[in-house]
């Protein structure tokens, strides 16, 4: 049976480049080892086992997710040792305990109403969960002030619950993203850093030392050259992959970026190409238009193998199953019906969940097939 080639693929499909993702999942995993902190990574990007294993394989002390429905699929894939980073609502407290039964399951609280809720299942079912409080560092979407008497209390709250195991204290630096320089990035790492430790440190004053002080966000973690003491835990999550976004953002190079849509060129025109890539292989993220207006929805690789992007070229317009090329200048490309191009998406965790299966290639040999777990 002859070997398939990219050339044969139905487009659009979704490459993942094993050599750079194994780089990827190393340094990250180095980086960690060298500075003292476990690593736990948010395996939402990828939503893959073979990818998770890796992780673990190469030195992840656990993992993050972001649904329950998440930490199902990785708990029967034998993943044992999972912290749900997104504050619990009341409906989901029965399925929490149900994973937690067979797997150490952390979960994450901002309010004190549904300290009592939790409080009240576990002792209806004799289960102990261990809970970790959500600190707002500066992004603003969810947490805790961590200088409010309000944050101790509340930790106070879930230490005296007789049902409740208090963990620790876990926050996200989502602005990071909205950073218009690496500098800035760094500030932003230091002030996530610095949040978490005088947290940890007034509630040690008041009895209540966290195990865990959890730090996450690619920009970062990737940019931070030390971590403080206190800091226990990193959970990036883009960084398997990389993607348009954070090579603008200065958290990799072009060359560290592991994930590519395929796709066929259907379409072209006098004023514009069409390819076979939509919303639904790109998304409609925007990338880093605050640092590039009309930045486009992902760029076109003019060569891969030497990682240079296509000059002058823009990914203008998407609908669902349609991309809109236009080029805007002198450009080095050339572009033929039923041509194949190269996309680096501008957000890579969501290209990943719009696509059923990762074709994993190392230069131009397909290796491998891996299923994207969807819920």
């Amino acid at each position: 049976m002859p070997k398939i080639k990219l050339s044969d693929l139905m487009t659009p499909s979704l490459l993942v480049d094993y050599e750079k993702l194994e780089n990827n999942i190393r340094s990250m995993a180095t980086k960690a080892k060298k500075n003292g902190v476990n690593l736990r990574p948010h395996v939402k990007t990828h939503k893959c086992i073979e990818i998770g294993k890796m992780q673990v394989e190469r030195g992840a002390t656990g993992i993050t997710v972001s649904t329950l429905g998440e930490a199902e699929i990785f708990a029967k894939a034998g993943f044992d040792d999972i912290t749900y980073a997104v504050p619990i609502s009341r409906n989901k407290i029965q399925k929490a305990l149900e994973l937690s039964s067979n797997i150490s399951l952390k979960i994450l609280v901002d309010s004190p109403a549904i300290v009592n809720e939790l409080d009240k299942a576990s002792h209806e079912v004799q289960n102990k969960i261990e809970v970790m409080v959500k600190v707002d560092c500066g992004y603003h979407r969810c947490g805790i002030d961590p200088k409010s008497n309000a944050a101790v209390n509340l930790v106070k709250k879930i230490d005296d619950a007789q049902n409740l195991s208090f963990k620790g204290i876990l926050t996200h630096a989502g602005h990071s993203y909205l950073a218009k320089n690496e500098s800035e990035i760094k500030r932003i790492a230091e002030q996530e850093q610095q949040v978490m430790a005088d947290f940890a440190k007034i509630l040690g004053r008041n009895g209540l030392s966290p195990e865990v002080v959890s730090i996450g966000s690619t920009p970062t973690v990737a940019l931070a050259d030390t971590f403080l003491d206190e800091i226990t835990e990193i959970r990036p999550g883009n960084y398997v992959f990389y993607d348009y976004t954070q090579v603008v953002l200065g958290t990799c190079k072009l060359s560290d970026c592991a994930l590519t849509v395929l796709a066929s060129i259907v379409g072209t025109y006098s004023d514009r190409i069409v390819i076979d890539a939509g919303a639904t292989a790109l998304s409609k993220d925007q990338g880093p238009a605050h640092k590039i207006p009309n930045c486009g929805f992902g760029k076109v690789i003019e060569d891969y193998d030497k990682c240079v992007l296509a000059s002058s070229v823009n990914i203008d317009s998407l609908t669902q199953e349609h991309g809109k090329v236009i080029v805007t200048g002198e450009s080095n490309t050339q572009f033929n019906n039923s041509d194949l191009i190269r996309i680096l998406p501008n957000h890579s965790c969501l290209s990943a969940n719009l696509f059923d299966k990762y074709i994993v290639v190392e230069q131009d040999k397909i290796l491998d097939s891996w299923s994207i777990r969807h819920i």
